[in-house]
């Protein structure tokens, strides 16, 4: 994934290095992914945050803890029946999905392949909302309550209905009655906004930020953005 123009992604990548996997052009997908020079390699969890940013490529031990945190579900068999299972699966419509299974199992003429299939559907789902109310806790115990504010929100919007949503939304009510919490989102917001101001695929621009970042871990000391605009000036420093 690149945002260079095509001819230079063509030329760079494809004629010279010869490179036979796809590639993807994405505007914004520098400052969005935080790259800092190619290749990095990003990894990204299954809460949806980065976990890895850099080059060489994360350890196989890190991925594999990362994995842990996945859950698969239980592969559907081919048929038109199915096709609703795949939908709602697919647009994480977990509300319909319970709603279909619950009624789908309470026929009592449902077929008996149906009725195995819906109930590991059913334990899958409940497997997940699980796992989704237990990640609202752990992205509320910080450091990044930026990134934790966009993971618990999107746990509320997905999970409307489960426990995991009411978890959600109280972990959200906590962030905005926490006056340190409340500091280290505008801190962490102020730093996204930040970094969006500068192209950081072009050198002339990293030398700009790598000014700004200090002044901006002086401006907001003590917080986690702070940490983490003095580890990125470090960072682009060396590679400079």
């Amino acid at each position: 994934m690149s945002d260079e123009s095509e001819k230079e992604i063509e030329d760079t990548f494809i004629t010279k290095l010869g490179a036979k996997y796809p590639f993807v052009k994405a505007k914004g997908c520098n400052d969005k992914f935080k790259v800092t020079g190619f290749p990095t390699v990003v990894m990204i969890g299954p809460d949806g945050i980065i976990k890895h940013n850099d080059n060489p490529a994360p350890t196989e031990a890190a991925i594999e803890e990362l994995l842990k945190g996945v859950s698969f579900g239980p592969k559907l068999p081919d048929g038109p029946q199915y096709a609703p299972l795949r939908q709602m699966w697919d647009k994480r419509d977990y509300g319909k999905l319970r709603d279909w299974l619950d009624k789908t199992l309470a026929q009592p003429t449902v077929d008996a392949a149906l009725k195995d299939v819906c109930e590991a559907q059913k334990a899958e789902l409940e497997k997940r909302a699980e796992a989704a109310k237990a990640r609202v806790a752990t992205l509320g115990a910080g450091p990044d309550f930026v990134a934790a504010s966009d993971g618990i929100e999107k746990i509320a919007k997905a999970w409307k209905g489960f426990p995991a949503a009411d978890a959600a939304k109280a972990e959200l009510a906590r962030f905005a009655a926490d006056a340190a919490i409340k500091k280290e989102l505008t801190a962490g917001r102020a730093l996204q906004k930040l970094l969006a101001s500068f192209d950081t695929s072009r050198e002339q621009e990293v030398k700009k930020l790598v000014v700004e970042l200090p002044k901006f871990a002086k401006k907001y000391e003590n917080t986690y953005a702070a940490k983490q605009a003095t580890e990125m000036a470090d960072h682009w420093r060396e590679k400079l």
